[in-house]
């Protein structure tokens, strides 16, 4: 076989395993709560140039929400997409199944959006429908600070990393039950994203210490970020 062609094979053996390995430490995931952070942070941690990873999922009414996201731009992001009613995510949700946005500052699609999302620091963007069977559940939006950030690579590779991420959340939000699942799950993003922001933590960090302060507290996980959105106040 030819070197070019040996390293070629060489760096798809490496995704695929890769990708099975992911596919593993979702199904290890023994919760929803803890199942949709780990789909975001190891989005962000695997496609290459990405910068934040946010998930938005579809409710039983057909609302839309981002319970689970790997930075507050990509949160801020999601939440720009909803106040204009538009945008690469909310399109590859509505209308097809991949939406990249190679430069932002080019882009002449969202204008509303557009303008929001280059005062985040927002220059390219992919947005990849979840869905089994047909039914979809919802995206995962991908950003990255840099222009051409997701070649076609990336696209595929985000592409089947979306697939196990859908079976996996199917199995875990059917167990949980959406409606419920999606209003606590509301509750704990605010409530990471004020610990984030307050003591500077990563999104997994702040997932990780209301679940110890939970388990230290003998409190529910809901009830202890339902206390900090309300009050601001948080002591370890």
């Amino acid at each position: 076989m030819p070197r070019k062609h040996r390293r070629i094979q060489l760096a798809d053996d490496e995704a695929l395993a890769r990708l099975a390995a992911l596919s593993r430490r979702l199904a290890a995931e023994d919760d929803l709560d803890g199942l949709l952070q780990r789909i975001v942070d190891l989005g962000a941690e695997e496609v290459d140039r990405c910068d934040g990873v946010s998930l938005m999922l579809i409710g039983r009414g057909g609302g839309i929400s981002t319970p689970a996201f790997s930075s507050i731009a990509a949160r801020d992001s999601d939440l720009a997409q909803f106040a204009t009613d538009e945008g690469p995510c909310l399109e590859a949700i509505r209308e097809h199944e991949l939406v990249i946005i190679d430069d932002l500052q080019a882009e002449a699609r969202w204008p509303d959006y557009r303008q929001r999302a280059l005062m985040l620091g927002v220059r390219s963007m992919m947005g990849v429908r979840l869905f089994v069977t047909g039914d979809t559940i919802g995206a995962l939006d991908f950003y990255s600070q840099q222009p051409h950030a997701f070649g076609r690579r990336a696209q595929l590779y985000g592409q089947v990393f979306a697939s196990h991420a859908a079976i996996a959340l199917k199995a875990a939000i059917t167990e949980a039950g959406l409606e419920q699942a999606l209003r606590n799950r509301d509750l704990i993003g605010q409530a990471k994203g004020i610990l984030m922001e307050r003591r500077g933590l990563t999104a997994w960090d702040a997932f990780e210490r209301l679940s110890q302060l939970s388990q230290q507290r003998n409190r529910p996980l809901r009830e202890l970020a339902e206390e900090l959105v309300h009050t601001g106040a948080f002591s370890d």
